[in-house]
């Protein structure tokens, strides 16, 4: 009896220390957010104020007006369309790559392998520097087919590796009998294949929009004029200048541009967990 109440003991601090845990990473994580939110419903001189206010004294929304300008939402648009195409390119790309790196076994595999690990550890800026001068050279600086193609080369590598994992779960007797029925590689690929793959696309798309969505590097390098910034560069230039920081008015942008990827999470959560789960899975 007293080896039970003991285990019980044990087991009751350790669940306890579990949720202490679980408590602080909790607050760790929602820290920044709650920060984000309070700052946007700032006035600038409460910003500023010493010792900073943790919550506004004075709600407003006047950062929110201020920061909506005709060229703030030419920067959600640019936004949107930049990680939309991103995403079926990549996608697109990878699916194709993943299918065949399972499919046709030969003994470069694991090298075409072991190159997209190995790119995910390439240094940026060194890439960027031979992709700016190679889309400089095609004309292409300043359009979105450049911001494009460099999220395309920043977040195909794992798709592949995701996508890769998904096919390697697919039985390969579905594809014999389409066979055996007689169609082509191409047909058996578009009506057999890609819908199985449906899941993975969903997970790998969410994975592409969302890092094209977020990322500040590319955008801001590859594009010269305002029509064309996409809004991490956007706020960016527009909101931190010489000597003022447009704090209330890049935290309002900042709070609303999350919106969109809690919209696009909630719609597809189901689809992006089947799809993380079932690549992890083989037949």
């Amino acid at each position: 009896m007293t080896e039970l109440s003991h285990i019980d003991r044990r087991l009751h601090a350790s669940r306890i220390a579990s949720y202490v845990v679980m408590a602080v990473s909790l607050i760790v994580l929602l820290f920044p957010l709650a920060w984000l939110l309070a700052t946007a419903f700032k006035s600038r001189g409460e910003v500023f104020m010493v010792p900073p206010t943790w919550w506004p004294r004075q709600p407003t929304v006047e950062p929110f007006a201020d920061a909506f300008t005709p060229t703030m939402l030419r920067f959600f648009f640019n936004s949107i369309l930049i990680a939309a195409l991103t995403a079926v390119v990549s996608t697109a790309i990878g699916a194709c790559a993943a299918y065949a790196i399972v499919r046709l076994q030969h003994w470069a595999t694991n090298l075409v392998l072991l190159f997209f690990l190995g790119s995910l550890a390439f240094p940026l800026p060194l890439l960027m520097i031979t992709l700016y001068l190679l889309l400089s050279r095609l004309g292409l600086i300043d359009t979105y087919p450049a911001v494009v193609v460099g999220h395309v080369i920043l977040t195909l590598p794992v798709v592949i590796w995701l996508l890769k994992g998904f096919a390697e779960s697919l039985p390969v007797e579905v594809e014999e009998a389409a066979y055996v029925d007689g169609a082509g590689v191409l047909r058996i690929i578009w009506l057999v294949v890609l819908p199985m793959m449906r899941p993975g696309f969903t997970a790998a798309a969410i994975y592409v929009f969302v890092t094209s969505w977020n990322e500040f590097t590319f955008g801001l390098t590859f594009t010269t004029s305002s029509d064309m910034r996409p809004l991490p560069a956007g706020i960016t230039l527009l909101f931190l200048q010489e000597f003022q920081y447009q704090w209330p008015q890049m935290m309002a942008v900042a709070a609303t541009a999350t919106v969109p990827i809690l919209v696009l999470f909630l719609a597809f959560q189901k689809n992006f967990v089947e799809g993380v789960t079932a690549g992890a899975v083989k037949s």
